[in-house]
């Protein structure tokens, strides 16, 4: 009998493996690259630079510019560009067009909404003519920014989907989106591409945080590639923070630094140190938010949140020149004004009276002091909390674990 249930085990894994086989193959051009792909209904083509991209056989197509290097797009109703840097770019033929700086790169961006700026660096970039503005770092790098102050929308997340909700995915395709996206040399804005986690994303934007925040947490452990991960991982803090619970959402975005800051890739690290710092100031560490913006300034001098980090220094009364010498005048009036406003990250101003409730709950129970007198002032929303919540789980193991004790003295 247990021959019998081992032959039955080796078959059932054999037909899966060929099975699995029989779905997918590869091909490697001459650059050594080697790219899976569905075996049936596929084909591939290679460029002057030995690199392969793979499409579906059914209404796409391919381009080579000048750079050797091609890109796949729909046959129907798209078209493309070159740059005088040799690189093609794809669009849609109807209500989008494109625009070069001097550097001789072309950007792609719609027609109804959309504008350019360039840089001293001759970079052009795009972003909506209402509600955004630009400003423009020491290096000429000219950065798009929401007036309103969110920094985690940038135009590039908004252009990218945009884009993609133009391309031709049949439900059969969804589960390959990220393969043709991919090779259409559309930039990658973190993972918005994955069916899953741009569901998450959109209840996010619907301010359906819990819901968010489990779908979020789901993907960050079953998310079928690291950026995936990455990206849910993240969020799952931010939904957290939204919800105001500002303790929880700093163990999160602890847990996102010690997965994710490890290595080459630094996407969102930056945006993580920088919360982390604002989190800390909503409770009262005002020291340890400091630490972290002193991180965020020294580690990515030249990015946005470096900028806010600076800002919220300043507010805290310190003097870190460091950052803000380096910066032009101009520079310094857009700051002024970042600082003056509230706190870009989130959209609900934070419950004071609540923080102060939840810190006592917390004091009190670490210690075991006045305990009954700090949980009577909870509201049923507190209570909401999973901060609150792991309290008065740890809070009934303290009373379990005295009663144990002082049963064994009497």
């Amino acid at each position: 009998m247990k021959n019998r249930v081992l032959i039955m085990i080796s078959l059932l894994v054999l037909a899966f493996t060929q099975s699995a086989y029989a779905y997918w193959t590869w091909t490697e051009g001459s650059d050594g690259v080697r790219i899976y792909y569905p075996a049936t209904g596929w084909t591939w083509t290679e460029g002057s630079d030995g690199r392969r991209v793979v499409y579906p056989v059914d209404g796409w197509t391919w381009t080579e510019g000048r750079n050797k290097r091609r890109v796949i797009y729909p046959v129907d109703g798209w078209t493309w560009s070159e740059g005088t840097d040799g690189r093609r770019v794809v669009y849609p033929t109807n209500g989008w067009t494109w625009t070069q700086g001097r550097d001789g790169v072309r950007v792609i961006y719609p027609l109804d909404g959309w504008t350019w700026t360039e840089g001293r660096d001759g970079h052009r970039i795009v972003y909506p003519t209402s509600g955004w503005t630009w400003r423009e770092d020491p290096s000429g790098r000219r950065v798009a920014y929401q007036i309103s102050g969110d920094p985690y929308l940038r135009a590039e997340d908004l252009l990218y989907n945009l884009l993609v909700g133009r391309i031709p995915i049949t439900k059969e395709l969804h589960p390959f989106s990220y393969l043709l996206i991919e090779q259409m040399g559309i930039e990658y804005p973190g993972g918005i591409y994955d069916y899953e986690l741009r569901r998450a994303h959109t209840m996010l934007n619907m301010n359906d945080y819990y819901g968010a925040r489990d779908q979020f947490r789901k993907i960050s452990q079953t998310g079928s590639t690291d950026e995936i991960r990455r990206d849910a991982s993240y969020y799952v803090g931010y939904c957290t923070a939204q919800l105001q619970d500002y303790w929880q959402a700093i163990s999160e975005f602890n847990d996102f630094l010690i997965q994710y800051d490890q290595n080459w890739n630094t996407r969102l690290i930056p945006e993580a140190l920088y919360t982390s710092g604002i989190l800390h100031e909503y409770i009262g560490r005002t020291s340890d938010a400091a630490n972290f913006y002193r991180k965020c300034i020294s580690r990515f001098a030249h990015t946005q949140m470096a900028v806010q980090s600076q800002d919220r220094l300043n507010a805290l009364g310190r003097t870190y020149r460091q950052f803000a010498d380096a910066r032009t005048s101009e520079s310094a009036v857009d700051n002024d004004y970042a600082a003056s406003r509230r706190n870009p990250l989130f959209n609900k101003k934070p419950n004071s009276a609540q923080i102060a409730r939840v810190c006592q709950f917390i004091y009190a129970v670490d210690r075991m002091s006045d305990v009954e007198d700090a949980l009577n002032k909870l509201t049923p929303a507190d209570k909401q909390l999973l901060t609150v919540k792991n309290y008065l789980k740890i809070l009934s193991d303290k009373r379990q674990f005295e009663g144990l004790h002082q049963g064994m003295e009497n």
